[in-house]
């Protein structure tokens, strides 16, 4: 399967419904998300960020995946002319948050929130809506091993709080070689 069918289905099951108008996934199921995208807007609406959430919603949310990486072995079954192809994606949630808590401190209880809704959402299906054949999961050749979760410090200004978190994982795909 091509890389942009692998992507376009992760930000499917993360994100929902594709808009081909705004070229981004509108209706995801974990609630503080408002759009995903498979590459970074050139122009960035704050509304975005809360797009179908309540009105005064003081956590919003952005998710740009990438797939920065990709390993490729062959596993022999049945002799040399027979067998699969195992295809690791190194796959990246980029998860940029905009606050308009009082207090910074929810805002960063809103980001382990986030982080925790996407683990959750991520285990209710391994293949990830039947895209891969597994996600998430340990791989021992060319990487992926479980789920990383990496945090920036965020900053506050004009009382929004910015901030961002990294959710990286491997996807894995086989195909008959």
């Amino acid at each position: 399967m091509p890389v942009q069918q692998v992507i376009h289905g992760i930000c499917g099951y993360f994100g929902g419904e594709y808009d081909e108008g705004t070229r981004t996934y509108r209706s995801s199921p974990i609630g503080t998300v408002g759009v995903i995208r498979r590459a970074w807007p050139k122009d960035d609406d704050h509304a975005d960020y809360f797009l179908g959430q309540e009105p005064g919603a003081r956590t919003g949310c952005q998710i740009v995946v990438a797939i920065p990486r990709q390993h490729e072995i062959r596993r022999a079954v049945g002799g040399e002319h027979n067998g699969l192809k195992q295809i690791v994606y190194e796959v990246v949630l980029n998860c940029y948050l905009r606050s308009r808590t009082p207090y910074a401190e929810d805002a960063q209880d809103d980001a382990y929130a986030l982080r925790d809704a996407l683990v959750e959402w991520m285990r209710r299906d391994r293949t990830l809506g039947q895209v891969v054949f597994q996600a998430g999961e340990h791989v021992s050749e060319g990487g992926g091993d479980g789920i990383d979760f990496e945090y920036a410090q965020p900053s506050t200004k004009d009382g929004l709080t910015k901030g961002f978190l990294s959710m990286r994982f491997a996807a894995v795909e086989f195909v008959q070689a």
